[in-house]
């Protein structure tokens, strides 16, 4: 039997020998259960029973975390620099000759943050379940994987498993590490208190490579859970503190007078944190209960990329929800033992109490979803006594609508502020509808002293309904219908309530970068009530600054209510401009007082649903031309090599600038983009919609017809080289090339100095909108303009034939009709479509695929004098064709004729 009939045979081989080598079996290593287990767990023989997949508190999948106070060297330090969490995967469960005892195998495995499976939810409670097959190899999904047996004994609640499995280091070097697993503690019942406490150990020498430092385990059981904490009897007491919750004033926060007390963790903090989240572990209907994680963050840090478990900030708790009065009653308890080792970690210290409260009512000056406050039952005399902490969420987002209301507070002072408007019989403009969705809408801000910034305006409610559960089922009716009709209809007046986001900073100089990013200096917050008319568009509100508790605020004020803010919406015209959002924020205090601010300009673009659809369809048609005008170049360049072949004595009488021009026009920008071809890279700043892949279909389709007319181009330029080399008139016709470039060069440098001259006084900074970033500096560089002046170059690529048909005083019939009439009109094409186009629309930036109206010589002057440019070239080379080269020039200037018939001995 030849190899060569398999040729899958040697990888088939090569493959299972890895796999071989890279993973041991469980059996290689079950002899040495005895050496490592035997004193925490006796081994014992399973019987044939049918498997299970849980034990004691653990299902199929239980989360824990762990702690190396060394060097955990097997696994990549960017793993566990943000990661600390594993799972335990539980694949056989068999009962053992002795009671109580049984035989266990899983899997140990990592989590990654390319592959991060929360160690917060609960197991699945699925029967059906199958169990987890854990991966061959280590990857960088699964970092550190092994493959474990061992025994469980129900009395002592101790496991102890040995195995071996895989790791994967950054650099992509595969260990093989062989472990033992013991833990501890694992019962089959488990409370709050209750803690699966161990350590994972090497049991490679501490020289190998596959050695790794110990490492403690920590886990709370999440299966069979009793809730004992939280009864009945204990909810008058939250009631009261809910009760002296509710007469604390808005946005009031206690001081901490040490940072020892301002905390329910002993020791010292250097940060203090801004903000905690709450994790549920466990809950049931039934009861009513819930156990939860609550974890204390730092702010300053960027804790969203963090997701390792500290017990040092972090809290476990039961809890019990409160139906009649909205809110949750938690006990806390804190994590005890856990300096050096978390393997005699404990829970204890059961003297932290949470209540959280929806409320029921929202106004202008209270717009949080979830308020409470974590206090403790110690006397402040006493260890790990802490002082009253308030908090409140920072999202408005609402889930479920809870009944929630909102009550309007200042419209006496909107009507006293805010003149109304009168309509203008004579000029009825539609505009937006309070329930459509441009009533939402991103602004730029700019300030005084050159402060600029940019933020969001989201509406809260509209009367007394909110958009989440009003605009998304009712008023998309209204939306659709509104939009739809151009007959101008009454809408009258409704009261709105937003939530305005703004971030303000120093504009940056920009005096060598034409791209600038800006970091924020200041954050303003401010909730705001009014009244919209919808027939004129105005939307006039007063509101509130809220100061956040880390803030210093002016005076130690924690909110602000005397600000005015005046908006005039964009009237919608069908398919005209939908135009600008303008507007202003200003303060009502006197210029001596600490809470008054300069006023604040605001603009912001009116991008209607139909400007989307338009914009749509623009980027559609734009496709469509590029594509088809890139494939009718192909074309006429295909004519221009079959004129050639049919008249091949014309070829030498081809200008070798005009060639190379072209040549040029097709490599230039198929070398710029040749990443389109293998990448698929969107600038998110650059794209406004999703197009499903037709964008990008086309992109390709673009870049293979650049690459088919290049090297079309590349092929006349080859041959009309080589039969000039080979005419017997090539030293005159070289000559006139020279000629030709000579003028040429001196043209288009100097018009490239005259452009640059010019528009030296555009290149100014611009702020403009963009769909994913609000606001961006973008200023003109010189760059632009060539590459502007360079199209302009490739619409005039008749003028090198033209100069020279002239200096050769040639009539040959070197370029085809259809090539050259054809292209020129293809050239045309973007200034036509120019002139046609409605530039009345406001474009995103990345929007224009076709033509830019931004571009130097796009405007309606030169989208008339350059289509009458190129129609007289075309014209001009017609005459030269017909009557010689000369023709167009006047007889006292007329080049002499007697250089075209020199002989080619001879020297002129």
């Amino acid at each position: 039997m030849k190899l060569s009939m398999f040729p899958w045979l040697p990888t088939l081989i090569v493959s299972f020998l890895l796999i071989s080598f890279s993973v041991k079996p469980i059996s290689s290593v079950v002899g040495s259960y005895s050496n490592h287990c035997s004193s925490t767990v006796m081994e014992s023989v399973p019987n044939s029973r049918p498997p299970d997949f849980e034990f004691g508190p653990f299902g199929s999948h239980q989360s824990g975390f762990y702690y190396s106070d060394g060097n955990f060297r097997v696994v990549s330090a960017n793993i566990t620099r943000y990661l600390n969490s594993f799972s335990f995967y539980t694949t056989v469960v068999d009962q053992t000759d002795k009671d109580g005892t049984f035989m266990i195998e899983g899997s140990f495995e990592l989590h990654s943050q390319f592959y991060f499976r929360s160690p917060l939810t609960g197991t699945s409670k699925d029967p059906d379940v199958t169990p987890h097959e854990p991966p061959v190899v280590a990857e960088f999904k699964n970092p550190f994987v092994l493959k474990l047996h061992g025994f469980w004994s129900e009395s002592s609640g101790k496991l102890c498993m040995v195995g071996t499995g895989s790791a994967y280091l950054k650099e992509g070097t595969l260990l093989s590490p062989a472990a033992v697993l013991k833990l501890h503690n694992i019962k089959n019942s488990s409370s709050i208190t209750s803690l699966i406490t161990g350590t994972l150990e090497s049991l490679s020498p501490s020289n190998d490579n596959n050695y790794f430092e110990p490492i403690s385990i920590l886990m709370h059981p999440q299966r069979n859970y009793k809730f004992t904490f939280v009864s009945g009897d204990s909810t008058d007491e939250f009631s009261s503190e809910s009760d002296s919750e509710k007469s604390l004033p808005i946005y009031s926060y206690t001081g901490c007078r040490s940072n020892k007390k301002c905390l329910p963790f002993s020791g010292v903090i250097a940060d203090l944190p801004g903000s905690m989240s709450l994790a549920v572990i466990n809950c049931t209907d039934v009861q009513k209960r819930v156990q939860i994680f609550l974890k204390f963050e730092d702010n300053t840090k960027f804790s969203s990329l963090f997701h390792r478990f500290n017990p040092n900030t972090t809290l476990i708790g039961e809890g019990m929800w409160d139906e009649k009065k909205y809110q949750l009653h938690v006990l806390l308890c804190r994590f005890l033992d856990i300096a050096n080792s978390w393997s005699n970690a404990r829970v204890g210290d059961c003297t932290t109490s949470l209540s959280l409260r929806f409320p029921a009512i929202w106004s202008i000056k209270e717009t949080s979803t979830i308020m409470g406050q974590i206090w403790t039952n110690k006397t402040e005399d006493d260890s790990g006594y802490f002082e009253r902490i308030v908090f409140r969420s920072t999202r408005n987002h609402i889930e479920s609508p809870y009944n929630l209301k909102y009550e309007y507070t200042e419209l006496d002072r909107v009507r006293d502020s805010c003149p109304e408007k009168k309509l203008d019989r004579n000029k009825r403009q539609r505009y937006p509808s309070p329930y459509s969705s441009e009533m939402k809408f991103n602004m730029l801000v700019k300030g005084s002293k050159g402060r600029t910034g940019w933020g969001s305006a989201d509406v809260l409610a509209i009367d007394k309904q909110f958009p989440r559960h009003t605009v998304g089922v009712v008023a998309v009716r209204t939306i659709d219908g509104f939009e739809r009709s151009t007959k101008w209809e009454p809408q009258g007046r409704a009261n709105l309530s937003y939530k305005i986001d703004i971030k303000l900073h120093t504009r940056p100089k920009l005096a060598d970068e034409s791209y600038a990013s800006v970091v924020p200096d200041e954050k303003m917050e401010i909730t705001a009530e009014g009244i919209y008319d919808a027939d004129t568009g105005s939307l006039c509100m007063v509101g509130c600054r809220k100061f956040a508790l880390i803030d210093r605020a002016p005076g130690n004020a924690s909110m602000d209510c005397n600000i005015l803010l005046n908006f005039q919406l964009a009237p919608v015209k069908g398919l005209e401009n939908g135009g600008y959002i303008r507007g202003r924020i200003e303060s009502t205090w006197e210029e001596s007082d600490l809470l008054y601010f300069d006023h604040l300009d605001v603009s912001s673009t009116a991008y209607s649903r139909e400007q989307a659809r338009h914009s749509i369809w623009t980027m559609d048609l734009e496709i469509a031309l590029v594509v088809i005008s890139q494939t009718l170049a192909c074309l006429f360049v295909r004519s221009q090599l079959y004129h050639a072949k049919r008249h091949p004595k014309t070829l030498p009488f081809t200008s070798l600038v005009m060639l190379v021009i072209l040549t040029m026009g097709q490599l230039i920008p198929l070398v710029l983009n040749y990443e389109a071809l293998f990448n698929k890279k969107l600038d998110p700043d650059t794209l406004l919609f999703q197009t499903g892949g037709w964008l990008e279909a086309n992109e390709v389709i673009l870049r293979i017809t650049s690459m088919i007319a290049f090297l079309l181009q590349f092929r006349i330029l080859q041959q009309a080289f080589s039969s000039r080399s080979n005419h017997g008139n090539q030293k005159g016709l070289w000559f006139a090339e020279k000629m030709t470039l000579f003028v040429t060069l001196s043209l288009y440098i100097s018009g490239a100095f005259i452009v640059m001259l010019v528009d030296r006084g555009n290149y100014k900074r611009e702020i403009v909108l963009l769909p994913t970033r609000t606001v961006d500096y973008w200023q003109r560089s010189a760059w632009d303009d060539l590459k502007s002046y360079a199209g302009l170059i490739s619409d005039g690529f008749l003028l090198p034939q033209i100069l020279f048909n002239m200096f050769s005083n040639s009539r040959e019939y070197a370029l085809s009709p259809s090539f050259y009439i054809s292209t020129s009109l293809v050239r045309l094409l973007p200034h036509a479509y120019d002139l046609y186009n409605d530039h009345s629309y406001v474009q995103y930036k990345g929007a224009y695929i076709y033509v830019n109206p931004a571009d130097v010589f796009f405007s309606t002057a030169w989208d008339v004098i350059i289509p009458i440019g190129v129609l007289l070239f075309a014209a001009i080379i017609y005459l030269q064709q017909q009557c010689g080269g000369c023709c167009i020039v006047p007889k006292s200037f007329r080049w002499r004729e007697s250089y075209e018939k020199i002989p080619s001995g001879q020297s002129v």
